[in-house]
């Protein structure tokens, strides 16, 4: 649930650099670049990594319906939905503070972005770091970071760099970086069998309900 505290986030963080954190394969890429273009003199850490110190700053998270994020995951190393890779990934998530996200979620200094929200609309973003940072994002300035960064220029650019270890050190735009399902939702449905959902659901059964994807 969206917080307006954004006077409290000035007047508590001035300044100070903002952290982008999330789980991978939630569109944190996306809003990392952002908040780089709407606060180009702050510093900007993104991280997939929760630390205790991040307490101190204004934390802009990202989350998505875990499956797809997993089904995202496993494309972007060119794997297949074995059982075997599934148990890695949900290893790897893991240490990656998923479950991080309820524990933060409604701190006074967070921001949660629902990915569903906008993958396809890029004004939910600028709507919602308006009102945490107390601003105004111009339409000039939201046209310009849109035809940026949106799914198809994204996919055009990163085309050039092949495999997911080759990527962009400014904005951290990887090889592989879209999927072939374009970031849609729901696409786990398609990717993995229904018995490994089942299993998934199951896995991550208080995020399904904690976060309204049950």
């Amino acid at each position: 649930m969206l917080k307006n505290f954004s006077k409290t986030v000035l007047e508590i963080f001035g300044e100070k650099k903002i952290i982008q954190f999330s789980p991978p394969r939630t569109g944190s890429t996306l809003v990392f670049n952002v908040l780089r273009e709407i606060f180009p003199k702050r510093r900007i850490d993104k991280s997939h990594n929760y630390e205790p110190k991040f307490e101190k700053y204004p934390v802009v998270v990202t989350y998505r319906h875990p499956l797809d994020a997993m089904a995202s995951s496993i494309q972007r190393y060119g794997r297949t939905p074995t059982d075997e890779e599934i148990e890695k990934q949900i290893k790897e998530f893991e240490e990656n503070s998923l479950w991080d996200i309820l524990s933060i979620r409604h701190h006074s200094n967070v921001l949660m972005l629902k990915y569903e929200e906008f993958y396809e609309d890029y004004d939910y973003i600028f709507d919602h770091l308006e009102r945490f940072f107390g601003m105004t994002i111009s339409a000039e300035k939201r046209r310009d970071i849109t035809g940026k960064y949106n799914i198809e220029a994204v996919d055009k650019q990163v085309r050039e760099y092949g495999d997911f270890q080759t990527y962009d050190t400014v904005t951290q735009l990887h090889g592989r970086h879209i999927s072939a399902y374009k970031g849609g939702v729901n696409y786990y449905q398609d990717f993995f069998s229904p018995a490994q959902i089942d299993y998934l659901k199951k896995v991550y059964a208080k995020l399904l309900v904690e976060f309204g994807y049950d």
